[in-house]
């Protein structure tokens, strides 16, 4: 044999000593999971291809480069989760006080875990060709184990099934939560596998299709003998531990343990959102009740004194007694009575039309091709007699291409509120005429900025704080404090973009909205 067929000889030796190392990492000491008979061959099965999978690792730190099966993973400490990150959370909300603070920082861990329980199971699934939901969960407990979160025993009692009754009855053996705890020689009051949780439920309602969350029932780090857990719907899990081991979750909920639920928090924030809109609602109420009755009543009154003139009128008519004195002082009072009728009822109008500025839905209105620089320009025409009256110096830029479709009603409704802010809160006192800046640019594709700056008299801190709030105005009359708080609504709500708002005393107003756009060659 030459020298050249001995290497190549000595480099498939070393590669195959090389793969059986890399194989030999993970040789478990026994079982991964401990199933009921009837589910044995399924998770043999399992393990037979997770073990393989998890053969094939390369790791080269020069490269930052951990793989399992061509797939790159991350190594981080275990403790990291388990103990730092609730701990974090715990200190950045305690100003909740304790029990909500540790709710927030489960919720956190268990949405984090039961997302990489969805997602690994798809992958896993699709690598395995697994199809029944029962093989799709075998899969599940055996990579657990393999990538260091526990070992899993199924207990009997389970009924993993497809739908309401789904009961999974389980422990985590070496659950690496509960060893951080029990490492860092810490006791809880209340389970801390959290992730375990999450993780699992995550990848069987990935596997059944049903919505499930697990509850722990027993948990080393509270001095239990093992990690024990129940798996079930939401709405059920509670009932489930019950029955399986006697356990009343409200005891643990009282301090801070209640039932996991993926994403409470985004369902607490859409409740809340949805108190505000009530309360801004109750505000509008409040506002239109205040801004209208008082024309109303003015109306009423004047309507009331024209009937009185017109019984007057008729009594002296049919005692004979009328004079032309009388019918002059008649049509004097009456017309003045009737044009305080409408007068103020025009104002009550008025003052309606300004709410329903805020309660229409601007979101029916369909975009339209425009080019935002021509149609802001049209815009500024129609409102001279404002710029006019307020004394405003107006320049107007437009930068690159400008042509998209968007809401052309919102951008001037925007533009009317920011000129005519200007026209009433910043003219001089000097009387001279008050520069005004508007600016419109396009940024990047698909995203506009429109910047509206006026050199006036500016905000302070305080008025600057609540310049968008409704009803909040700095005028003693004539104003509803509805203006900013609209245009605020119409750009998140509307043009689902953004407003900033920078102000200071004598240097002026600057809004700098920004807002996403399509194309005006989309045809969308």
């Amino acid at each position: 044999m030459d020298e050249t067929a001995r290497l190549h000889a000595r480099i498939a030796e070393l590669e195959a000593e090389n793969l059986r190392l890399r194989r030999g990492v993970f040789v478990p000491s026994g079982p991964t999971v401990a199933t009921p008979p009837g589910l044995t061959p399924l998770f043999a099965e399992a393990e037979r291809a997770i073990r393989e999978l998890f053969g094939r690792i390369e790791i080269d730190p020069a490269r930052a480069h951990i793989a399992v099966g061509d797939e790159r993973y991350l190594m981080v400490r275990a403790s990291a989760f388990a103990i730092d990150f609730l701990d974090t959370l715990v200190q950045l909300y305690a100003d909740r006080g304790e029990r909500e603070a540790l709710a927030i920082a489960r919720g956190f861990l268990f949405d984090i875990a039961h997302t990489i329980g969805v997602h690994d199971a798809r992958v896993v699934h699709a690598q395995l060709g697994a199809k029944d939901p029962i093989a799709k969960l075998s899969a599940g407990p055996v990579r657990f184990a393999y990538a260091g979160w526990a070992s899993v025993e199924i207990d009997p009692r389970s009924n993993p099934s497809p739908d309401e009754d789904y009961c999974l009855v389980f422990e985590h053996t070496y659950s690496f939560e509960a060893a951080a705890f029990v490492r860092a020689g810490r006791r809880s009051e209340g389970p801390v596998c959290i992730m375990n949780a999450g993780y699992s439920s995550g990848w069987c309602k990935e596997s059944f299709g049903v919505d499930l969350t697990t509850l722990e029932a027993t948990c080393k780090a509270r001095g239990d003998a093992s990690c024990a857990f129940v798996m079930a719907p939401p709405h059920k899990v509670a009932e489930r531990v019950r029955e399986h081991f006697g356990t009343e979750h409200e005891s643990l909920a009282s301090k801070g343990f209640g039932i996991p639920t993926y994403f409470e928090r985004k369902h607490v924030e859409e409740e809340l959102v949805r108190r505000e809109r009530l309360a801004t609602v109750g505000l509008l109420v409040s506002g239109v009740a205040h801004e209208v009755n008082t024309p109303l009543g003015v109306a009423v009154t004047a309507s009331g004194v024209l009937a009185e003139e017109l019984t007057s009128l008729r009594a002296r008519f049919d005692a004979g007694e009328l004079t032309k004195g009388d019918l002059r002082a008649f049509f004097e009072r009456s017309g003045q009575a009737g044009a305080m009728v409408s007068a103020n009822l025009e104002r009550a109008a008025t003052e309606i039309a300004k709410f329903k500025r805020v309660s229409v839905d601007h979101a029916t209105e369909e975009r339209r091709a425009i080019d935002v620089g021509d149609y802001v320009r049209h815009t500024l025409k129609s409102l001279q007699p404002i710029v006019r009256k307020g004394n405003l110096a107006l320049d107007v830029a437009t930068e690159g291409d400008l042509s998209c479709l968007t809401f052309p009603g919102v951008l001037a409704q925007i533009v009317t509120n920011f000129i005519t802010n200007s026209a009433v809160h910043a003219s001089r006192d000097d009387g001279a005429a008050l520069p005004v800046h508007l600016r419109i640019a396009r940024l990047s594709e698909g995203q506009l900025e429109l910047t509206y700056a006026d050199e006036g008299r500016g905000m302070t801190e305080a008025v600057r704080a609540q310049a968008f709030a409704p009803f909040f105005t700095t005028r003693r009359t004539g104003g509803t404090g509805l203006g900013l708080h609209i245009v605020q609504s119409l750009v998140a709500d509307v043009l689902r973009g953004r407003i900033t708002l920078t102000s200071a005393p004598d240097r002026g107003t600057r809004f700098v909205v920004t807002f996403p756009v399509s194309a005006a060659s989309d045809g969308a």
